[in-house]
């Protein structure tokens, strides 16, 4: 049975590029489901996928601004900006709106 979760265009879009831009076949069928303010799921598993993907980002994240924690000494407030916006953007929000309907794993 599919499950209908509200979900922002703009993070669907965005799951969507990245999707096409890595291979990511089953993120990509899930995102082209549905309306462009929703997730068609069809298993947990789908909504795992998705969640995965956010999760990657936010180790790429980390990879690429080490520098982001003000307790550092190398602190760098460009690197904390950039990945202030992967965490609390693609993946707190793709976390936030699965986690409500699914049992997901979204340590990093």
């Amino acid at each position: 049975m599919s499950k209908i979760v509200p979900f922002p265009s703009i993070l669907k879009l965005q799951l969507k590029k990245i999707a096409e831009e890595r291979g990511y076949p089953v993120v990509s069928a899930v995102v082209e489901r549905g309306e462009a303010e929703e997730l068609v799921l069809n298993s947990e598993d789908e909504a795992q996928a998705l969640v995965n993907v956010a999760r990657i980002e936010m180790l790429d994240a980390s990879l690429k601004y080490p520098f982001w924690n003000d307790d550092l000494p190398n602190y760098d407030p460009k690197h904390e900006d950039a990945f202030q916006d992967i965490q609390m953007g693609i993946f707190e929000k793709t976390v936030m709106y699965l986690s409500q309907e699914f049992k997901i794993v979204s340590t990093v």
